[in-house]
C-alpha cells in the first residue's frame, strides 16, 4: 500500500480536492463553510445554507463540439449554481478558460430541444458563480491571494447584474504561517496550501469545521475504490511530474553545452576582431609616422605635421631627431 494511504489527502490535485470537498452525504458542510467565507459578507452569495452536488459532466452543445468536465458543480437553496475548480499547472489562458466554464453554466440555461416551447423562456437566469483555486500566479490577475470579479460599470464600479461571478484564489500569493492566520478565509487557504505538505490540518483546535475536515481527510478513512483511485491518481501525477524535471533538466544540460560552445566561438572571434582591430591601428600609426618624416624632409613646420598626421608636437619632434 502506498505510503499516502497513512496521511493527508492532498487538495492541491484534482481528485484529492473533489475528494475532500465533492463528496455527497459527506462534503456539503465543507464547501458550504468554504464559500460562505468566500464570499463573507456578501448579501447575495455569502449566505448558503444548503447545497445538492449536480452533474459535473456537461456535453456540448453540438455533437461535434467538446464538452467540459468541472471538478465540482453544486446548486444551492437559493437556485445558484456553483462551479469550483482545483488548478496544480500553470495555463496561460486561464481567466480565458474560468469564463467559458461560467459561460457554459448559463447558456445551458437556454431553450433546449423541441419538446419545450421557446415562447415561454424570457430569458431570466440563475447566477453561475467560478471559484478557482490556482497553485500559480494567474496571468492578468493582481498577484494578491483572493480576486473576485464581476461585470460591472467602468466609472461607478457599480454591478451590471449578478448572473455571472468570479472569485479567484492564488495560493501562492498567500505568505502568512499559521500563527498568524486571522479570518476563516485565510484558515481555510492556508490548509488547501499547506495539507499536503504538512500532512496535517491547522486549526483543529479552534474550530469544529477543521476538526472535520481533518477527519474527512485522512486517506486511510476512506474507501478501499476512492484510495486506490486516489493512489493511481497521484502516481500519474509523480510521474508527469519525474518526466518533466526530467525533460527540463536535460533541456538545461543541452542548452549549457550550446551556450560553452557558442561562448568559446564568439571568444574566438572577438578574438580575430580584436587582433584585426590592433593590426589596423598599428598600421595606421606607422602610415602616420611615415608620412610625417616624409613631411620633415620637406621641412614643413612640426606644429604643421602634427594636424596633418594628428601625431603630437612631442611625437614629431622626436620623429625630426632620429629621423633626419
Amino acid at each position: 500500500m502506498d505510503t499516502a494511504a497513512y496521511g493527508i489527502i492532498n487538495p492541491i490535485y484534482d481528485e484529492g480536492f473533489k475528494l475532500i470537498f465533492g463528496r455527497e452525504n459527506v462534503s456539503e458542510i465543507l464547501l458550504i463553510d468554504l464559500l460562505n467565507n468566500v464570499f463573507l459578507d456578501d448579501p447575495v452569495f455569502g449566505n448558503i445554507t444548503s447545497l445538492t452536488f449536480i452533474n459535473n459532466e456537461r456535453p456540448n452543445e453540438i455533437v461535434e463540439g467538446k464538452g467540459v468536465r468541472y471538478d465540482i458543480c453544486c446548486r444551492t437553496a437559493s437556485g445558484h449554481q456553483y462551479i469550483v475548480e482545483m488548478q496544480k499547472g500553470y495555463q496561460k489562458h486561464f481567466i480565458e478558460r474560468c469564463q467559458y466554464y461560467v459561460s457554459r453554466g448559463i447558456s445551458e440555461q437556454g431553450y433546449k430541444g423541441a419538446d419545450s416551447d421557446c415562447e415561454v423562456w424570457d430569458f431570466s437566469l440563475v447566477p453561475v458563480v467560478g471559484v478557482f483555486f490556482c497553485n500559480f500566479n494567474v496571468n492578468g490577475l493582481e498577484p494578491k491571494p483572493v480576486v473576485k470579479g464581476s461585470l460591472r460599470d467602468d466609472e461607478s464600479g457599480q454591478p451590471i447584474g449578478y448572473w455571472q461571478r468570479y472569485a479567484f484564489i492564488q495560493l501562492p500569493c498567500f505568505k502568512k504561517e499559521e500563527a498568524y492566520c486571522e479570518s476563516n478565509l485565510e484558515k481555510w487557504i492556508y490548509n488547501i496550501k499547506n495539507m499536503g505538505t504538512t500532512q496535517s490540518v491547522a486549526f483543529t483546535t479552534d474550530s469544529d469545521i477543521f476538526s472535520y475536515l481533518r477527519s474527512v481527510s485522512n486517506v486511510a478513512a476512506l474507501s478501499r475504490p476512492e484510495r486506490e483511485h486516489y493512489e493511481a491518481c497521484l502516481k500519474r501525477a509523480r510521474d508527469y511530474n519525474a518526466v518533466l524535471k526530467s525533460a527540463k533538466e536535460l533541456a538545461m544540460e543541452e542548452g549549457l553545452a550550446e551556450g560553452r560552445a557558442e561562448g568559446h566561438a564568439i571568444g574566438l572571434e572577438e578574438g580575430r576582431a580584436e587582433g584585426r582591430a590592433e593590426g589596423r591601428a598599428e598600421g595606421r600609426a606607422e602610415a602616420n609616422r611615415i608620412t610625417a618624416l616624409n613631411l620633415l624632409k620637406m621641412n614643413v613646420a612640426p606644429d604643421i605635421v602634427a594636424g596633418a598626421t594628428g601625431l603630437s608636437i612631442e611625437e614629431v619632434e622626436t620623429l625630426k631627431k632620429i629621423g633626419i
